[in-house]
């Protein structure tokens, strides 16, 4: 009796690639390329503002923790302590906003906090009694380069929130 394959007149044999070798044509790579490309122009503009929503976060809840933080230096030392934008940062003065600075830890000479990520701050002075409460209630905004901005609220019970 005769193989399947001469009786049906298949080849079971595997076909013999004479000539090529195996890899990627050019025209695969090309097209591969480009839509790798492609996907990469769309996600651009995502990513950066998402990096800059990610930064003013950041720099948001950094400030955050630095009015608690002026809140705490208020209630340990019993005095009035200031939380005061000022160019380039920040600063902590003692008594009342035109006091002397507060220097301490990750404060340069003249008492300036410098905030990560070159976020900028603007508006009103926080004052926190020795009871921790502030004077009144502040808006801090916080703003990053691109024009993203936030505020951080310094309510009359003492707590600071970020909406």
């Amino acid at each position: 009796m005769r193989p399947l394959h001469q009786r049906t007149g298949l080849d079971a044999r595997p076909a013999s690639r004479v000539g090529h070798a195996g890899g990627f044509t050019f025209v695969e790579l090309i097209v591969t390329v480009a839509v790798i490309a492609i996907m990469a122009t769309l996600a651009i503009p995502f990513i950066l503002t998402a990096t800059r929503s990610l930064t003013m976060s950041r720099g948001a809840r950094e400030i955050q923790a630095a009015l608690l933080q002026a809140r705490m230096v208020a209630i340990t030392t019993r005095q009035n302590i200031c939380f005061q934008p000022v160019t380039g940062g920040y600063a902590y003065r003692k008594a009342t906003c035109a006091g002397t600075p507060w220097t301490g830890p990750n404060t340069d000479a003249t008492g300036t906090f410098r905030p990560a990520d070159n976020v900028a701050l603007s508006g009103g002075a926080a004052i926190f009694t020795p009871f921790g409460t502030p004077s009144q209630t502040t808006v801090i905004t916080v703003s990053v380069l691109g024009g993203n901005s936030t505020t951080v609220t310094v309510q009359p019970s003492g707590r600071v929130t970020i909406p």
